[in-house]
């Protein structure tokens, strides 16, 4: 049997994973993040069609590895994704949760969960993924003072499946077969998701997410009637000057950089369009309608921005 993993879906968990978990937060606060893949099975293999990431735990320095619990609301979002999945002829095939900085394995917790699921369902697996085995491309060692095992090309995660449910957190356990589409080989996707990450640390942050690209865009728009009110006056100095002959070089050259500068921003707001994807569930209805509307913000002053370079071309 192998994993069929969509390249989206591996961006979601790598994503959600690093929000948590990353160089701009203290190690020390790094975060486990849980979520499911719903999909279908095909022949022997399981297609993975959507990953949906749907809480990370709390912040407790006294507690000890994998010490989290789902909420009651986490509980809801599990059987809503479930039921979701089931109308459109697909259901809940596997989980996935992180390791932020420590080893790739499953837990007493993990074995738990997991023989519970897959009791119910023989084909059920479970995803581990840790950013740092990612980025570091190291096997994190069994023991603290062991050597590390370099490693080379890897995504970052095992998938694990269990050898006989009925023995219970006994139980052992072994590794499954994967592919993960969308790239050409693993040394490709390891220096995209490497781009990726640097991305997600940077402007997909864990809190304060509305607060942080309502700055961004209304910095933006500032700039943008800048750029534009700043012409006109450089124009307007111009024909003060007796430069009349220089306007419409001039004008072509801060026309072309006001389009960079818009291109530019619809680049960053592309990420922020694509980061709503890897919101927990629950974020999702308050989050994303937010989101939009400052984002029409910005479609509105744009979509002015023919009209306005026309009018200022016929001032001069």
């Amino acid at each position: 049997m192998t994993i069929i993993i969509p390249k989206k879906a591996y961006l979601t968990v790598v994503a959600a994973a690093v929000r948590f978990a990353n160089q701009k937060i203290p190690r020390d606060d790094w975060l486990e993040v849980n979520g499911v893949f719903i999909g279908e099975k095909k022949d022997e293999d399981i297609i993975i069609r959507e990953a949906y990431p749907i809480m990370h735990e709390k912040l407790d320095k006294d507690a000890v590895i994998d010490k989290y619990e789902w909420s009651e609301e986490d509980n809801v979002t599990y059987t809503l994704i479930d039921d979701e999945a089931f109308s459109r002829g697909l259901y809940t095939v596997g989980s996935w949760h992180t390791h932020p900085g420590f080893k790739v394995m499953l837990s007493h917790i993990d074995i738990r969960h997991l023989a519970f699921h897959q009791t119910a369902n023989p084909s059920y697996f479970t995803l581990v993924f840790n950013p740092e085995r990612l980025l570091r491309q190291v096997e994190t060692p069994d023991k603290k003072g062991d050597p590390e095992k370099l490693l080379k090309n890897d995504p970052g995660f095992k998938i694990f499946s269990l050898d006989d449910t009925s023995r219970g957190i006994e139980a052992s356990y072994h590794t499954m077969d994967f592919l993960i589409e969308g790239y050409e080989n693993m040394e490709q996707l390891v220096k995209q998701t490497h781009k990726f990450i640097i991305d997600v640390t940077n402007f997909f942050p864990k809190d304060k997410l509305f607060e942080t690209y309502q700055k961004f865009i209304q910095e933006k728009l500032t700039k943008f009637n800048s750029l534009l009110l700043g012409t006109e006056e450089y124009l307007m100095t111009l024909v003060r000057k007796g430069e009349s002959h220089r306007v419409p070089e001039v004008l072509n050259n801060q026309i072309h950089d006001i389009r960079k500068f818009v291109a530019e921003t619809y680049i960053k707001i592309a990420s922020i369009k694509d980061f709503m994807d890897f919101l927990e569930y629950k974020e999702k209805s308050t989050i994303i309608p937010k989101v939009n509307e400052i984002l029409s913000d910005w479609d509105e002053e744009v979509t002015k921005l023919d009209t306005k370079l026309a009018e200022i071309s016929k001032k001069f």
